[in-house]
């Protein structure tokens, strides 16, 4: 157990954005909490879910008085999107990932709604999704307003923290590998309905954007019952070209 106070942590060389590395290549998570948002019920259930396809669950939960925390499995050569981004490696199966990325959310979202769903919340090992960051998300039946770090909109409207929120916000995330271009810089806290008529424009691959655009109008009846799952349409996914890859870059707001 890691047994140490706020500002022991934070005096830590080690200490980076709630990140600690411990003793013997452990790595702790370190959360802030306060007596308004209580989080042992959630940390429990979460602690207690098993064989979660793409989560990546605690080894133990840490509390005292002034945070929570828990220790996370260290999960070698394993990189966010952000970090895959600033430099493709080409033995990277874009299509697999974008289909594990989908299937592991999925299953996720028959647990648990995640909120804060970013590229850098996303591990990528050996082409396969994994999810990290759930502290503060919530059951599936819970109606509580989650810390996100950011939101998405359809027609002018926030879509409120639900499955289908998850699942936009890894949509953006899909697309960032998909094009190895940020579509998260350019499109979180932004009206997906513009994303969708840019990859009309450019003429993406027409299964794309029809499992887009099937988003987008569940998104709007506010209807979280998916019966197209990207797997549905992955077969019909082909990497785009580079000649696509720049009349998106052209195309992108600025």
């Amino acid at each position: 157990m890691l047994n140490l106070k706020k500002e022991e942590i934070e005096s830590l060389p080690q200490f980076k954005r709630g990140l600690y590395w411990g003793p013997n290549n452990t790595l702790y998570k370190i959360i802030r909490t306060n007596e308004k948002d209580n989080r042992d019920d959630f940390y429990l259930y979460v602690n207690s879910l098993k064989n979660i396809k793409g989560l990546v669950l605690p080894i133990d939960l840490i509390k005292d008085e002034h945070i929570y925390g828990y220790q996370l499995p260290y999960i070698p050569d394993s990189k966010n999107i952000d970090e895959l981004l600033e430099g493709k490696s080409s033995q990277l199966d874009t299509i697999a990932i974008m289909k594990s990325i989908f299937e592991a959310i999925r299953e996720i979202n028959n647990h648990l709604v995640l909120g804060d769903v970013r590229n850098t919340n996303i591990l990528i090992h050996n082409n396969t999704a994994l999810f990290i960051d759930w502290d503060f998300g919530k059951k599936t039946t819970s109606k509580k307003n989650l810390l996100v770090c950011y939101c998405i909109a359809i027609n002018k409207h926030i879509v409120p923290d639900s499955k289908l929120s998850d699942i936009l916000k890894v949509l953006l995330s899909a697309l960032s590998i998909y094009y190895n271009i940020d579509m998260e810089k350019y499109f979180s806290n932004k009206d997906l309905l513009d994303l969708f008529k840019i990859l009309k424009y450019i003429k993406a691959n027409p299964a794309l954007l029809y499992y887009i655009e099937y988003l987008i109008e569940k998104a709007k009846c506010q209807d979280d019952k998916l019966d197209l799952q990207f797997s549905d349409i992955a077969d019909y996914i082909e990497p785009p070209s580079s000649k696509e890859i720049k009349r998106l870059a052209r195309a992108l707001p600025h």
